[in-house]
């Protein structure tokens, strides 16, 4: 419960890029933003800064060649030699009880390193998302006239109807309380399969927008592999959204009678 103070810690042993913009990518819809921020550390310049531990959460740590990491990772991305962006990762999904505190970690990550704008990336999903060829890039923010400049730059549509649900309602509401700037950046994706296309249309967002460069082509080329992959991790994280109210992001609410 909010009311309670939930044990979240920030462990930092790396060298910040303070006030850069906070990317978030966590497990959800279609994997999208977990394969969008993979691609990003995999493609920039990125050095792992630390790690947000939650107490609560079930003991896992992550083994890679031999290195054992953190699920939960922060990192530091330079783009042309120069600093570009904060980075949130997590291997696993958030179980809904930890939502909060995972919202809390991240935007006391943000406060601390005076990034001014925490942008989280991901999913809403699309029934048909077969019959589209292309996916649909919605932004919403708690800062309405920032949202609608992002969308034109970004050439994007306003999220203007709907709900949002898990880590991304948190990060609004615990944004908005500490001053900052919170961005979703949500492409239409499938619910329950990895969606490497939809990634795709958000990082080509994050290229207009922050004037990056990656190169979607071989995410489009490996996406069979990419779905191969990620599938269990995919059963996992559709387990987990099962307790949340997902899905709701399609349904309008009942607003006022006039």
């Amino acid at each position: 419960m909010r009311g309670i103070r939930e044990h979240v810690s920030l462990r930092l042993t790396g060298r910040a890029a303070e006030g850069t913009p906070t990317i978030v990518g966590l497990p959800d819809v279609g994997l999208v933003g977990t394969i969008a921020t993979s691609y990003i550390v995999a493609k920039s310049d990125s050095s792992l800064l630390g790690s947000i531990d939650l107490e609560g959460a079930p003991p896992v740590v992550v083994v890679q060649e031999g290195m054992i990491l953190e699920p939960i990772r922060l990192y530091r991305i330079d783009v042309a030699g120069k600093p570009a962006f904060s980075l949130v990762y997590s291997d696993i999904p958030i179980f809904p009880q930890l939502i909060w505190s995972t919202a809390r970690g991240i935007v006391d990550f943000a406060v601390r390193i005076s990034s001014e704008l925490i942008v989280s990336v991901g999913g809403v999903p699309e029934p048909n998302r077969l019959e589209v060829d292309r996916p649909r890039v919605f932004v919403l923010s708690n800062d309405k006239q920032f949202a609608e400049d992002i969308a034109r730059k970004g050439e994007a549509e306003s999220f203007e109807t709907g709900f949002i649900t898990g880590h991304n309602a948190a990060l609004i509401k615990l944004g908005a309380e500490r001053g900052l700037k919170v961005l979703l950046v949500l492409a239409q994706a499938h619910l329950q399969y990895p969606d490497p296309g939809a990634s795709a249309e958000i990082l080509m967002f994050i290229n207009r927008v922050f004037k990056t460069q990656y190169d979607v082509q071989p995410l489009i080329e490996q996406a069979d592999s990419i779905r191969l992959q990620l599938r269990d991790l995919m059963r996992r994280t559709a387990m987990s959204m099962s307790k949340i109210p997902k899905g709701l992001e399609l349904e309008a609410p009942p607003g006022y009678i006039r």
